[in-house]
Order: structure tokens, then sequence, then C-alpha cells
């Protein structure tokens, strides 16, 4: 029995060292190499994929089995683009785990690692067909394993394909994969996104783990430096953590996490951004945990046009030791999350602060504290806004709040403004419908103009957003000074909504809503110092860079959002107030669709008469206005519309302009069309005609004598014409109005245009001259004695800048029987008496004397004769 157990033993040990002799013989012979073509051939036939690999490949057997790659690439899914690329990859494999189907990795190590990740205009990813087919991933990496480890035939043996068998089950090929560790060096990974338009590229990226298995954590550290096309990006990322990866249940998670970015991120310039915490994610059911999150930023934030302003010393921070998110529970866990978030503006800062201490919502049951957020903004004026959710009970599918409140103010000059509303909240998730079922509030203006009463009027009303329908429905009830007001929304489609507003109410006081900020007195400059008007006046304004300061563009008009509005409105007010206008029974509708804003059928009482008319307006910034009022008292109009009283009397206004300019300032220019004036019974102040001719009567008599008064005077309105009909009509073109006619009747003249007659609204000018004849010279109740100019037309003419009018007679047009008359009478000889007797022979020019004006006044009369 003992000599057959030694001759087993001793064959056995035979055996084995035969086996490991054949072993080694056939290892210290094999040529990896020999296997390239089928590996493509096994990469193209499963991926349908390009796998290229120009190197060799290397095979070492001690300490540990070896391979060694180099320049490798493969493709997209049916293309020649190379998806992802390696200069130099090495794998060490544990030879024993083998013999138990287990592959472990001691180290892989990869140098110069290239991948180009795409996503089409369809949202496809150009790796999806690898993440599509992960269920399958353990037969895939099984048939390569063994083909790199297993027993094969060298090239051009035939039926030795032991891997390739398709007789081999998942289930007995399938590898346990447990790799050590990962070293990944120069690393770069392009992303280039067609559906979004991102554009950007992770470079120099420096990757190395502990023990990967999957389901299992395992170190990670990473570093690297993002670089961005679009949006444009130079920021450096480093951070570590300890992943768990499980791509057959797509969970994932990251404790320990610290990842930290500096650089430019889109507009935000990070000087430091931290990222800490335990996080974890499920792709199958969006549940989102984390616990002893922290965020903290700090930088600085470009506006992405020149108008929008940039925010310096940007400070976010959020911390939430729970949160916890499951849509496919309907659960929701938040433990002490608050946000604090600070920043300055050119003009402005603002101070943001949110807090949540303790929710909790589930099926069974919703729970939770006070939740509170503020926002302010500090600046030429001041605003804040505050808001409390208080009382949360029922459950996810039928979530209530007792109360969410709002408070709200707003700080200018002298004018305060709070609003302050509450209402109960309910959401129905099954519906997706969102209500605010009793909105109580009340708005309260404070300002000099209102006196220390102030205006304060109460409010009430319901909302409900039906998100699944997309739609809004609000309703809203106020009293303004003891007259009801409604005020109803309706909104449908959120993506381009289309939105119904009607407005009903007795009276409506926009003065009293928003009155206007008067300018605070500048106050006297010290004399012994100069003020910064004197300091521009004496030195040249400079920029920064050292050129001449130019002055700052006027901003563009924008109004594309005429574009994707879908809107109509109606209103009906009894009595409305704006700006010192005032009209009653004030009815107008308006529709905005397909970048166009029309304000139809507007009609009004306004003093006295009737007012009509349309306006419009649309996204290429063109403006049109067509206006009619009847048997309206313009002098209360125009003293409410100007602030000064110039105009008045009784009549008729039609009014028909078209404009268009990018800017404001643009829109004079642009301006066409007619205006039609005619008014009864009134008066034009500013300047006195009548007093005028009389003035240019005694000057006539006076001529003799050489007395001849200044007829020329500033704009005054506390002199005044009166008139019986005005009649006028004006032609604009390019900003420059040209007054056609002019018929002003007046007991005892006449007036009308002559030339020039000119507006021209963009150099805020006015040229215009007015003929006057006088048509009844009868004195009558001490009246003026006109009879001299009885049949004589005397040009008046109004110029200068509106803010600065001046009028004066034009004495080279006035002519007829009155300059004849005093010909007659021996004018021209007292002229000739006057001029100085000529000289003979070179004597010295004596000294020049003063104007004459009689001398004047008869050249001119000279001139009207022909003489």
């Amino acid at each position: 029995m003992k000599v057959w157990f030694k001759r087993i033993v001793v064959g056995a040990v035979a055996v084995f060292i035969l086996a490991l002799l054949g072993l080694a013989i056939f290892l210290l012979t094999f040529d990896p190499n020999a296997y390239k073509s089928k590996v493509q051939e096994l990469v193209a036939e499963r991926y349908q994929r390009t796998l290229v690999i120009n190197g060799d490949i290397s095979l070492s057997l001690f300490p540990r089995i070896g391979l060694s790659v180099q320049d490798v690439s493969v493709s997209d899914r049916n293309s020649t683009t190379v998806f992802a690329s390696v200069q130099q990859a090495r794998v060490a494999v544990a030879i024993w785990p083998l013999l138990s189907n287990n592959l472990v990795v001691d180290h892989i190590s990869v140098e110069g690692f290239r991948a180009w990740v795409t996503r089409s205009p369809q949202g496809v990813f150009n790796f999806q067909d690898l993440i599509d087919g992960v269920d399958n991933a353990g037969s895939a990496l099984a048939v390569p394993a063994v083909a790199t480890v297993g027993v094969m035939a060298p090239a051009g043996a035939e039926e030795r394909k032991v891997a390739l068998d398709p007789r081999l089950t998942p289930e007995s090929a399938q590898l346990q994969i447990d790799i050590a560790g990962l070293d990944l060096k120069d690393g770069e990974v392009h992303f280039n996104d067609a559906q979004k338009g991102y554009m950007g590229r992770l470079l120099g990226v420096q990757l190395s783990t502990g023990r990967v298995t999957f389901d299992q954590p395992f170190d990670v550290t990473l570093r690297g430096k993002l670089v961005g096309d679009n949006p444009v990006a130079d920021a450096n990322i480093q951070g570590q953590a300890l992943l768990r990866l499980d791509p057959l249940k797509k969970q994932y998670s990251a404790q320990k996490l610290n990842v930290q970015v500096t650089g430019l991120l889109a507009t935000l310039q990070a000087q430091s951004m931290t990222l800490q915490g335990n996080v974890a994610y499920s792709a199958v059911n969006k549940h989102f945990d984390a616990t002893g999150l922290s965020v903290a930023l700090q930088g600085k934030v470009q506006g992405l046009t020149p108008e929008q302003p940039a925010i310096d010393g940007l400070q976010v921070s959020l911390t939430a030791p729970q949160l916890r998110v499951d849509p496919s529970r309907s659960l929701l866990q938040v433990q002490r999350l608050a946000v604090r978030a600070s920043g300055k503006m050119p003009a402005e800062s603002f101070e943001v602060a949110f807090d949540a201490p303790d929710l909790s919502v589930s099926p069974e049951a919703a729970t939770g504290e006070t939740v509170a957020g503020t926002l302010k903004v500090s600046g030429e004026s001041v605003a804040g806004l505050a808001f409390e959710m208080s009382g949360l009970g029922g459950n996810s599918q039928d979530l209530n709040l007792k109360e969410l409140k709002v408070d709200g103010t707003v700080k200018k000059a002298d004018r305060l403004i709070r609003v302050n509303l509450s209402s109960p909240v309910r959401w129905r998730a099954a519906e997706q419908l969102l209500g605010l079922t009793a909105i109580k509030g009340d708005v309260k203006i404070n300002a000099e103009a209102l006196g220390a009463a102030g205006f304060e009027f109460p409010l009430i009303g319901s909302l409900q957003a039906n998100l699944q329908k997309q739609e809004i429905n609000s309703d809203l009830n106020a009293v303004l000074n003891g007259n009801p007001l409604s005020f109803s929304t309706r909104v449908a489609g959120f993506d381009a909504p289309s939105v119904r507003l009607n407005l009903q109410a007795d009276e409506l006081d926009f003065d009293k809503l928003f009155p206007v900020v008067q300018a605070a007195p500048k106050a006297a400059p010290d004399a012994a110092e100069p003020t910064l008007e004197d300091k521009a006046a004496t030195e040249p304004a400079s920029s920064p860079t050292g050129n001449a300061a130019t002055p700052a563009a006027p901003a563009k008009l924008d109004l594309t959002v005429l574009d994707t509005i879908d809107l109509v409105a109606n209103a009906k007010v009894g009595k409305l107030v704006g700006r010192g206008i005032e009209a009653d029974n004030v009815v107008f509708d308006a529709k905005a669709q397909k970048g166009r804003l029309d304000i139809s059928q507007v009609s009004a009482n306004l003093y006295g008469g009737t007012a009509s008319g349309k306006f419009s307006v649309t996204s290429k910034n063109v403006f049109g206005a067509q206006l009619n009022l009847a048997g309206v008292s313009v002098g209360p109009l125009v003293a409410a519309a100007t602030g000064q009283d110039r105009l008045t009397g009784k009549g008729t206004l039609k009014l028909n302009l078209t404009t268009r300019g990018d800017t404001v300032d643009a829109l004079p220019a642009g301006l066409g069309g007619s205006v039609q004036l005619a008014l009864r019974d009134g008066v034009v102040k500013g300047f006195n005609v009548q007093q005028t001719l009389v003035q240019i009567s005694e000057a006539l008599s006076r001529i003799g004598s050489g007395q001849i008064p200044d007829l020329g005077a500033q704009y005054d309105l506390s002199r005044e014409t009166q008139f019986t009909s005005l009649d006028a009509n004006l032609n604009f073109e390019k900003g420059v109005g040209t007054l056609r006619k002019l018929a002003v009747e007046a007991p005892l003249l006449r007036v009308s245009q002559g030339s020039p007659a000119t507006i021209n609204l963009v150099n805020k000018t006015l040229d215009v001259v007015s003929n006057v004849r006088v048509v009844n010279t009868t004195r009558g109740q001490g009246g003026p004695d006109l009879s001299q100019l009885q049949g004589v037309t005397v040009p008046v003419r109004v110029h200068g800048p509106f803010a600065d009018m001046k009028y004066a007679v034009e004495w080279k047009e006035i002519g007829g029987r009155v300059a004849k008359q005093l010909l007659e009478r021996g004018l021209m000889n007292l002229l000739d008496k006057q001029a100085p007797a000529p000289s003979g022979g070179a004597q010295a020019s004596p000294a020049p004397r003063p104007a004459d004006p009689v001398k004047d006044l008869g050249n001119t009369l000279k001139g009207l004769l022909g003489r």
C-alpha cells in the first residue's frame, strides 16, 4: 500500500513538474502580437467600433503577468472618428486568482489618455451604447480576459478557440473584476455638445485610485484644468473622494468628498469654490442623498453684456447636515438647510438668506418648522423682501401650508411702499395643482406728496396653477380710496404663454400709487472752492486711459420680447389719473401677437370732450399713434401734460404719427405724419401780438425823433394773445415739422403762417414766422389806435430752443402803404441830412460812430420800395 502511495505521489509530482515546464515553455514562446487581429475582430463584432493597435504588445511573467501596449485607439460606433486613444498602458495581473475565475489586476498605468466625448443634436452621447450594454458587461469582459491569459495556439493554428467557444455560458465565463490601483497621467477629455452648443476640454488630467471593485468604495484623487470655448472657462480643478460605483444598479456615491475649483467659469471668476460632504445618487429612481454637505464660493460675476452690471465681492454659502430627495417615493427630508449670498454691483448691493430648519415630507405625513427667507437690495433705492412658510401638514400627495406670508418694502427718496400678503397654500401632487386659496393683504404708500396719512388699500383674491395643464388663473380684488378694483389673469402654456388680462376699476390714480419724486435742490457751492462744473469747464475731460472721455452710448430699445408674447388685455376705468392728466370712462383693448402690440378701441371723456384713437408698436421698434380729441378744453390738458399753461381754448385735435428708432433719443428723428388743430375762444401765452403792434405803431410815429424801442423780447408766459379761432396744420418728416396752415382770428387782427415755419424735434428748436395783419382800427373803449397799420402785414418771428424761445418783429419784411406815407412826409430827406458829407483827398478815417437806428430803418424802407 505504501509502495503504491509513493508511486502515486512521485507520479503526481512528475506530472506537475512536466506541466510547469510545458507552461513555461509555452509562455516563453507565446507571442501576444499574434492575436491583435483577433482582439480587433472581437471589438468590431461586439461594439461596432474600430480598434487600432499600432505599437507592440509586450508580455512579462515575473513577478506578475504584465501586459504592456502602446499607441492604441478605438473609434466611435460605426465610424472612423477616434473616440479614445492611449499612448502607453500597462496592466499587471495576479496569477492564482485566475484559477478561480477571478481577474485581479494589481495595477493599471495609463499615459497620454485622450477621449473625445460628443452629444448629438438629438441628445445621444457617443458612449451611450457602452452604457446601455452594461448588463452584458460580464460576458463581454470574460472573453478578452480569457483570450489574453488562456491556453491558445500560435497564429495559424486551427480549432484552438477556447475563449471564443460559443458554448461558453455567461455564468461560467463571467469574471469578478478587482483592480488594485489605477494611475492615469497626462490625460485629456474633450467635450462637444451639439444639442446645447457647449464646447470644452479637461486638460492635464492626473488620476489615481485605490483598489477598484464594483459596488465597493475606493479612493480617488483627481487634478486637471477645465478649458471651455462655449461657455468660456479657464479653471483649475482638484478633488478627492471615496467613490462607490455600481453600473449594474446605476448607483453612485462619493463619501468624504472634497472638491476645489479656482478660475473662470463662464461669467463667474471663482477665487475659491469648495464642495464638501457625502453624496449618493441613483439614476434609476433619481434618488439623491447628501449628509454634511457644504458649498462655499468667493469671487465675482461679469455681466453677459456691457449693459448688465457686474457683481463684485460675491460670497455664497450652503450648508445641509442632511438633504434627501426621492421622487420615486415622494420623499423629501431637510435638516438645518441654510443658504447665504451677498455681493456688490456698481450702483447697489444685495444680501440673500434662506433657512429650512427641519422638514419631512412623505406619503404618510408632512411636518416641519417654519421656513424663512429674505432678500435686500440697497442702492439709490432700498428694496427688501421677506417670506415665511409655516404650518406644514398633510402628506406628499396632498400638501398643505397653514400660511405663506410675504412682506415687501421699497424706499426711494421720501417714498416708501409696503406690501403685505398672506394665504394658505395647497399642493395636490396627482393633479399637479397649486393653489393660494385665500390671498389677503394690503399695500401702503407713504410720500410727502400724499400727506401724513399716506395711501393704503386692502386686497383679497386667489391664485391657482395647474402645472399639468400649464394653466394659471388668478383673481384679485382691492379697494382704492373707497372704490372697488378687480384684476383677473389667465395664462395658458408655459413655454409660449398665452396671457389674458382684465381690469375693472371705478377709479385708478397712478399719481397716488407712484407719486413723482421731486429732485432735491442743489446746495450752493462754496465760493472758495470750485465746483465740479467749474472744473469740467476749465479742464478737458479724459478717460482713465488718457483719451478724451466720450459720452455713454444711449441704451438700445429691445422690443424683441413682442415676438414671443401672446397677450390680450382689456380695461374699463371710471376715472383714470396719471401724471396730472385726468380722464373718465376709459376703455381700451390691447393685443400683442406675432411681434406687434396694438392698443385699439381707446375711448375716454377728457376735459369736457371725448378722446378716441389707437396705438401700435412692433418688435422692430416701429411706433404708431392715431388720436382724435373733440370738444376738449386744451388749457388744463396742456398744463397737465407739460406743466406749463401755454394754450387755452376748446376744439379738436387730430394726430396721426409714426416713428422708428433703435434708441429713445433716435425716435424724434424718425417722426413722420400730421397734426391738425382747431380751437375756438382761447389764448396763446408767451407773447402779446396786440402789444407788439402798438409798439410798432409808436415806433413808426416817432421815427422823426430817432426813438425806436427794442421790439425783440424773451418768451414770457405772463403775456398772452387772445383769439376767437385758431386753425393749424403741421406735417412732420424725419423729425422736422412744417407749418402748412396757420389761421388765427382775433377782434383786431388776423394771423397766417409765413416763412420759415418749422419745428425741429431733433434739435429741439423752433423757427416760425407769423404774418400779423390789422383788420379793425377802431379804438373803442380805450383800445389802442392802430389806424396807421391798416393793411400792413407785420411778420413776427418766434425762434430759439424750446427752453429759451424769443420773438421779434422782422422789420425788413414790413412794407406797404405805411412806408410810402412816411417817405412822402420827408423821412428820406431827414435821413439824407444825417448822412456825412463826402470829403476829398486822402484823410484819416474818422472814428466809427454808433449805429443810427433811424438810418437803419430808413435803409430798410428804401430796400422795401426798391430805391
